[in-house]
């Protein structure tokens, strides 16, 4: 017959103590950065730092913000992701965070936004040469990027209070208000003439003269 042995209540307890103790400890220094983490002077987490280079990414391809607009914001979330990678630098979303932050900066038609494209190419090679990411870098890198060329107009953003303003312009827009209705003729008076002359009421009957009798005998 088998015996089965078993474990006092207190041992129970120390190894799931332990077990707990290693989960900790393997989470603080583990590869990847805790969703409650937050980075850079303006406290970004690794999912607001994607966050924001995609939605800059959108901005970009619409035209709705400006170039210095785009560089300032893309530079606050590059320093909140190089504090990430200095905290947590084997964290599986970095290399395509700043492969993509990379690519935003090459987008930019501007010499320098074409020098920090560079640069964070630089970074995805040497950092995570390992990963796709590093490969595309050093391709990218490798062939070099196109020349600069014109950028079209940026676009009022889609339900903007700017685009319910009308637009400045020396001429009125006809279109803007509707015409007013034309006023009803005024009466003419009655000492005018006019085309036809109005009935006249007819005269009131006369009334019927008294008859007077004679008294008798008069």
């Amino acid at each position: 017959m088998t015996k089965v042995r078993l474990w006092p209540i207190g041992a129970l307890a120390l190894l799931a103590g332990l077990a707990l103790a290693a989960n900790s400890l393997a989470a603080t220094t583990g590869e990847d950065a805790p969703a409650d983490r937050y980075f850079g002077q303006q406290k970004m987490s690794p999912l607001s730092v994607r966050q924001r280079v995609d939605a800059l990414g959108r901005a970009y391809a619409h035209r709705w913000i400006a170039d210095g607009d785009l560089l300032h914001d893309a530079t606050i979330a590059g320093t909140s992701l190089n504090a990430w990678r200095a905290a947590f630098p084997r964290d599986t979303w970095l290399a395509p965070t700043t492969f993509h932050l990379a690519e935003l900066f090459a987008d930019v038609q501007t010499s320098y936004a074409r020098s920090k494209a560079v640069a964070v190419m630089q970074e995805v090679a040497k950092f995570y040469g390992a990963t796709r990411y590093g490969h595309l870098a050093r391709v990218r890198l490798a062939a070099g990027f196109p020349p600069l060329h014109a950028e079209s107009a940026v676009m009022p953003t889609p339900g903007s209070y700017a685009s319910a303003a009308p637009a400045a312009s020396g001429s009125a827009d006809a279109s803007a208000a509707p015409a007013p209705a034309p006023a009803s003729p005024a009466p003419s008076p009655s000492g005018s003439p006019s085309g036809s002359p109005a009935a006249s009421p007819a005269p009131a009957s006369p009334l019927p003269a008294p008859v007077v009798s004679a008294k008798p005998g008069a």
